[in-house]
């Protein structure tokens, strides 16, 4: 199972990948890792020499954010996000906890650039006082009630990732207010 997160919307918000950082070389042109098999498992694809690989110069510009629209969201009847423009996106890339922040330093930057490029496409494209959704939950669970002991607010001016928390777990509801 997959814990999958929808961010909804009164607007439409562009979709796509975000804040990766990489340029294409031949697969030929690659210095050769220690472990060749990771770079084959990595791909998907079998490579040739005269393939074109994307290559990330450090491990940060390796992440990003991912969002997808969802034209028939499979919690529509619930209503547990209301916003007539649903979307997906990689959530779990942008938790930010005490525990990240104080023993995984490496996954901590990691997750304050993908949480800081959501933050900023709201901040792009909401206007003041708009809201948005977020809402989580495992996959095969969609049709569920949502747990509105989790719900939680936040005020997009005031939050600050460096010092706050943010959590995207399983049947909660999260709003964003600009």
């Amino acid at each position: 199972m997959t814990l999958t997160h929808f961010l909804g919307a009164d607007r439409p918000l562009p979709t796509g990948d975000f804040g990766y950082v990489y340029s294409y070389q031949k697969y030929s042109e690659i210095p050769n890792p220690e472990d060749m098999h990771a770079i084959f498992l990595m791909s998907g694809y079998t490579l040739t020499n005269d393939s074109h690989v994307q290559v990330f110069a450090q491990g940060l510009d390796a992440v990003g954010l991912e969002i997808g629209e969802f034209l028939y969201p499979p919690f529509r009847e619930n209503k547990i996000i209301t916003k007539p423009y649903i979307y997906g996106f990689n959530g779990e890339a942008c938790n930010i906890t005490e525990e990240i922040r104080a023993g995984y330093p490496e996954l901590y930057q990691q997750n304050l650039k993908c949480l800081n490029l959501l933050l900023s496409l709201m901040d792009e494209h909401l206007s003041e006082g708009e809201c948005i959704e977020i809402y989580s939950c495992w996959d095969s669970e969609t049709w569920m009630e949502r747990n509105a002991e989790l719900d939680r607010a936040l005020h997009l001016p005031s939050f600050n990732p460096l010092t706050e928390s943010i959590e995207f777990v399983d049947k909660q509801l999260i709003t964003i207010t600009k």
